[in-house]
């Protein structure tokens, strides 16, 4: 019995940090999206990497400018085939304060963050908050 209550104690503790977590990741991507700024992006190339598996994956690499300073960009994201031809136009945008906090404009480069830990926090407050609730008699 102790066992069960350990386990759903923990279920329930790692659900509630990844909630608080993906919360304030939601907060930041949202408060970005609202106050950054814009800019259009050209991708130069799409940067190959070879898997385990024997497949090929595609990284865009994007150039922006931000002033009279170049930059670039590449998404953790990898594809095949790749997201983005070459000379494709995309809008990132970036926080005023720090230009080298850079995300693709879009829903999911924006929130895909924070919907994976919520994704991964709801199952486990499910669990382990409803052993707790059935628990007290309340379910």
């Amino acid at each position: 019995m102790k066992m069960a209550i350990a386990i759903h104690l923990i279920l329930l503790l790692i659900g509630l940090a990844l909630l608080v977590t993906g919360i304030l990741s939601f907060i930041g991507s949202r408060r970005l999206n609202t106050g950054g700024y814009t800019v259009e992006a050209t991708v130069v190339e799409n940067i190959p990497s070879h898997e385990s598996e024997g497949g090929t994956m595609y990284t865009p690499l994007m150039v922006y400018h931000i002033g009279d300073k170049k930059k670039t960009f590449s998404p953790s994201a990898r594809s095949n085939p790749p997201a983005y031809n070459i000379d494709e136009k995309v809008r990132l945008i970036y926080a005023p304060d720090n230009t080298d906090d850079v995300r693709i404009q879009s829903y999911w480069g924006l929130y895909l963050g924070s919907i994976i830990l919520l994704a991964f926090a709801l199952p486990m407050l499910v669990i382990g908050g409803g052993y707790f609730l059935f628990k007290a008699g309340i379910i």
